[in-house]
């Protein structure tokens, strides 16, 4: 988490405050709120008070480490099931609570899903196919490689559906087959 001066370029100014959180390889966007919403106050009165003194040290931002993303839009929660398993697990956590979630479309219903992790298993076949239970989940075929049987495929564990129910995904994919889409 950073306090920043700002100046003519997009998030570009001096550092004036820095902490860091650590982000495990499992945690939500949930989880990183709340790991970090007490430190904004601490920040900005460090920060402002250290302008007040005179005693703040400026570090200049590296520009070739930064990267920029146009602000979310509804789209950008559409899961695309020729990305990689990994790749959508991690959006899934991205778009956890209290933000909007990635989201899918099932028998022209839109799902979305609330909890996901990668296959233990390789699967092959049409990125999308609701194809066989795994742990706890259904696994969905995933990935560019899928129709060679080369890539893991997604566990959905929990969805939460249009009228704001949450569910076991095995309750809502009870017969295997079908496809999940990005459409209706």
């Amino acid at each position: 988490m950073t306090a920043h001066m700002m100046n003519e370029e997009l998030d570009a100014g001096d550092i004036v405050v820095q902490r860091a959180v650590p982000v495990g390889p499992q945690d939500t966007a949930t989880d990183l709120f709340h790991r970090t919403v007490d430190l904004i106050g601490p920040i900005v009165t460090e920060a402002l008070d250290l302008i007040d003194s005179g005693t703040a040290v400026f570090a200049p931002q590296d520009r070739s480490k930064a990267s920029f993303f146009h602000k979310r839009s509804v789209e950008d929660g559409n899961i695309d099931w020729t990305w990689p398993a990994e790749d959508i697990e991690r959006l899934i956590r991205a778009q956890s609570d209290p933000y909007p979630n990635a989201f899918t479309y099932y028998k022209g219903e839109r799902i979305r899903v609330t909890k996901a992790s990668v296959s233990q298993g390789i699967y092959g076949g049409t990125p999308g196919r609701v194809f066989i239970r795994e742990g706890d989940g259904v696994v969905i075929v995933a990935g560019a490689e899928a129709r060679r049987g080369r890539d893991h495929g997604l566990v959905i564990e929990r969805v939460r559906t249009e009228d704001g129910a949450d569910l076991p995904a095995t309750e809502v994919f009870r017969a295997m087959g079908g496809y999940l889409t990005r459409h209706p």
